[in-house]
């Protein structure tokens, strides 16, 4: 299952953000009731430079007040200039499972200086992420097979090493977690963020989610219309899709992404290739087959298997800028037989360390949020079925994709959906943007949930990669500002080059 985010790479940042990941266990809250959570009162404590810090406390189960509770993480930039400021203004990078606190810390480089004059920009860590009560539920030696069980069977990789890596992970996480799992789910995550609200003492919430946090975004302008201010949601993801048509769409995503990396790469003397845009194709297909075939030898004793080929690619589509060259280098490097750069790319994009070490529980924090978030069919035989199809029209990505959703079919708890219907019915104005060549949220989401939620205003990102707001664009850029700062939305239609 393949995680959609905007990763801001700081080192400075994430160290940052990893002294205060602390991982914090459950608590019974003496029998509160919901109005002393929104009356509770944050202790801010400096951080690091300009930042804030606190906790906020949330009950596990919403039904269920005085029950178990946790802590939420929280990292506050304050307004610059407090005699303009206009509120507060939470932000989330996606995932799910990335870090809104390890984001905050990135407030400089996400937002621009006029924002951070007028608005607190906080991050947030949903339940089960980062310092808000994470936990892992596998061991690194078992992240890493799940990491590698990605896809089809193919040589290294077999039809029993999948089903035995999707049912670890569901029985792990429900032994480690119990009953707490069934209520690490998205629903969940908008009521923590409505009482967040109110404990900032804020009447309206205003929010900037990339990727996946547009999901948390939209389902909370369905649950909270009221209490919508100003959101901005780049990089969207279509809420009333099931998985098996997520993954159709994002399979297809991710093949216009490849051709655009090959046209790129083709007209370039360093690319790993030379010859038309068909002619790249096949020879891209070519390698896959013959890694699928025969596995390379990759790093730390990991074979580079046609699952971790395709999902190195997956990394590199996210950032024409930077991962497309890595992706040329990788490819390169294959032709000597090496599988080390893919692997390369892919402990980037699951956030593993030099050591074989992953620092956080985000792999497995993404699959227990999808799981727990839509409802589908993920057996073995539905998703071989689906492999098939997708086949059909993404060749590259569309088997890996179809399989990736089989420890859903293991899953100890139904998902939870939204008790409302998703449309945003009552909500203010909001910013939607879409990227035209966006792998991973493909620009037919955007449209879509344009035409599903009628306050919502499409701003199109003509361009490459994953989202469009703060990538160069002055045109989007400048749109969202003063959106932020006015409420002003610009005149229909707005499509900008990125």
């Amino acid at each position: 299952m393949f995680l959609t985010k905007r990763r801001v790479v700081l080192l400075s940042v994430m160290a940052m953000a990893a002294s205060i990941a602390v991982f914090i266990t459950t608590q019974n809250s003496g029998g509160w009731r919901l109005s002393d959570y929104q009356k509770q009162k944050l202790i801010w404590l400096s951080c690091g430079g300009p930042f804030l810090c606190t906790d906020v406390t949330v009950p596990i189960n919403y039904a269920n007040p005085g029950g178990e509770r946790i802590q939420l993480s929280l990292v506050k930039y304050p307004a610059t200039n407090p005699k303009k400021r206009l509120g507060a203004l939470l932000v989330n990078p996606g995932g799910p499972g990335a870090s809104g606190v390890e984001y905050g810390y990135a407030a400089e480089y996400i937002v621009s200086k006029e924002i951070l004059a007028s608005y607190d920009l906080i991050g947030f860590d949903p339940r089960g992420v980062g310092g808000s009560s994470a936990e892992r539920c596998l061991k690194n030696s078992e992240t890493d097979l799940l990491v590698a069980a990605n896809g089809p069977p193919v040589d290294g990789l077999s039809m029993s090493t999948l089903e035995e890596s999707s049912k670890l992970l569901a029985a792990r996480c429900e032994e480690k977690l119990g009953s707490r799992l069934k209520f690490l789910g998205s629903v969940d995550v908008v009521r923590d963020m409505d009482l967040m609200r109110q404990v900032l003492g804020e009447e309206k919430l205003n929010f900037l989610g990339k990727s996946y946090g547009t999901y948390l975004g939209l389902v909370y302008t369905s649950m909270f219309p009221k209490n919508v201010g100003r959101f901005v949601l780049d990089g969207v993801v279509d809420p009333k899709l099931s998985a098996n048509e997520l993954n159709k769409a994002q399979a297809d995503g991710f093949e216009i992404a490849l051709d655009a990396f090959l046209e790129d790469c083709i007209t370039k003397k360093s690319c790993f290739f030379q010859g038309t845009l068909e002619q790249a194709r096949a020879e891209v297909t070519k390698i896959q087959e013959q890694i699928g075939s025969k596995a390379l030898p990759g790093k730390d004793g990991r074979s580079a298997t046609g699952s971790i080929f395709v999902l190195a690619m997956v990394a590199s589509l996210y950032d024409s800028e930077t991962g497309w060259p890595k992706l040329n280098q990788a490819l390169k490097a294959v032709y000597r037989g090496e599988g080390e750069r893919l692997f390369d790319l892919v402990d980037d994009y699951v956030v593993r360390d030099k050591k074989g070490r992953y620092p956080s529980n985000e792999n497995e924090i993404a699959y227990i949020v999808n799981c727990l978030d839509r409802t589908d069919d993920a057996s073995p035989e539905r998703l071989a079925s689906d492999a098939k199809k997708f086949a059909s029209f993404a060749p590259h990505f569309g088997p890996y994709i179809a399989w990736s959703t089989l420890p859903c079919h293991y899953w100890p708890y139904p998902p939870v959906r939204p008790p409302v219907e998703l449309t945003g019915s009552g909500a203010p104005d909001f910013i939607v943007i879409g990227t035209t060549r966006d792998p991973a949220t493909p620009y037919a989401w955007a449209t879509e949930v344009t035409a599903k939620f009628a306050s919502a205003f499409l701003i199109t990102a003509d361009g490459d990669g994953h989202t469009g707001h703060g990538r160069g664009s002055t045109c989007v850029d400048s749109a969202v500002d003063t959106y932020l700062l006015s409420g002003e939305l610009p005149e229909r239609p707005l499509r900008c080059a990125l």
